[in-house]
């Protein structure tokens, strides 16, 4: 499965339902993501996620989970944040 796929369904009900727990349930889950299929550590996974998130409203997050796929800007600020955060411990 793709990067943010299963959290998907949370953001999605996040942003429908207005509940705040399923924001971080999406985080959660976006961390476990990086850490299986990315190869990054936990910290290394949680960096990259804040960063992430915190830029982002649940409508922009929501269409980023939409999305089959990464766009390149996306690919570029994941690039990014992986060399921010490649120190993290």
């Amino acid at each position: 499965m793709s990067i943010g796929r299963r959290a998907l369904v949370v953001c999605a009900v996040a942003v429908l339902a207005g509940c705040g727990s399923a924001r971080n349930d999406a985080r959660d889950d976006f961390v476990q993501q990086l850490r299986d299929e990315g190869g990054l550590t936990a910290a290394q996974a949680e960096c990259v996620v804040s960063l992430f998130f915190s830029s982002r409203s649940d409508e922009e997050l929501k269409a980023f989970f939409e999305r089959p796929a990464l766009t390149d800007a996306e690919r570029d600020e994941f690039a990014r944040l992986g060399e921010r955060c490649a120190d993290a411990s």
